[in-house]
């Protein structure tokens, strides 16, 4: 019987320090048998220097308010989304992790949608073996945040029970539980809590835990109700081109996607050739 890693459905991340697609980092840890095959595995190095500081709040800045938004429509910390984010691309700096594939979580393409193959270490028979395996391609990081709020959310095939539900807000007391529930089910890294909740309080990822964060906050008294909306006043306006993503257009314009969405009333990030944007 052949026994795998949990690492085969995901791509290595790499050193930045280092050539691309070249010194993989191997990761921890034996796969049970029947795993489902979205589930990811932590690298067993996590960058410390300056420049993975400033490469984790670069990412922080660019998924933290779409993560909130996701985490908080469906009953997921925001925080542990961000830090698994950090932690298995490396702190987005992973060859699948960065433009044009966004893959953040190393999820592998079995299912069919946009593919990108991309060489990876598997633990066959006792012994790493490089292979090249399909992995999914996103056109932006909001799909793969989007992505991933869904594989936490799914149901075992088998049993019919959600695999994560320990991990979700309604079943915990806080992201110590969720982390914690993570750990040996969704990564054999017996260290993988420590590691989140290391990432979680070293860049204040709690704040991305409160409802609404990114667009609206409610207070409520004995007697009032008091909403307050955030919006986005229009500056520019951008015609879409052939070959136009919306990550593409907020990089040309030093703006989020949140802020094209909400401003330009986008359901499902879906824009066509030809239509008006709001800057």
């Amino acid at each position: 019987m052949v026994v795998k890693t949990r690492s085969e459905r995901h791509i290595k991340n790499i050193d930045p320090r280092k050539s691309p697609l070249k010194n993989m980092v191997p990761l921890v840890g034996i796969a049970m048998v029947g795993a489902p095959t979205v589930i990811s595995l932590a690298p067993s190095t996590v960058y410390a220097n300056e420049d993975g500081v400033a490469n984790a709040q670069s990412l922080i800045n660019q998924i933290g308010t779409a993560a909130s938004e996701i985490a908080n429509q469906n009953d997921l910390y925001a925080s542990v989304m961000i830090a698994q984010a950090l932690l298995e691309s490396g702190n987005g700096s992973s060859v699948l992790s960065s433009a044009p594939y966004y893959n953040l979580f190393g999820v592998k393409a079995y299912n069919g949608g946009a593919t990108v193959w991309l060489p990876t270490q598997e633990y066959l028979n006792g012994q790493w073996v490089t292979m090249t395996e399909p992995f999914r391609q996103y056109n932006s990081y909001y799909e793969s945040l989007v992505d991933h709020a869904n594989v936490l959310l799914a149901s075992s095939s088998v049993t019919g029970q959600a695999r994560y539900a320990g991990a979700w807000k309604s079943q915990t007391t806080s992201y110590y539980d969720a982390t914690a529930y993570l750990t040996g089910r969704y990564a054999t890294d017996p260290n993988y809590n420590q590691k989140l909740n290391s990432l979680i309080q070293r860049y204040n990822l709690t704040q991305y835990d409160t409802p609404s964060y990114y667009t609206q906050t409610t207070t409520t008294t004995t007697t009032t109700t008091t909403t307050t909306t955030t919006t986005y006043q229009a500056t520019a306006t951008y015609t879409v081109a052939q070959g136009d993503t919306l990550w593409g257009i907020a990089q040309k314009f030093g703006v989020s996607v949140d802020q094209l969405v909400a401003q330009n009333n986008i359901s499902g990030e879906l824009i066509v050739v030809g239509q008006q944007l709001s800057i």
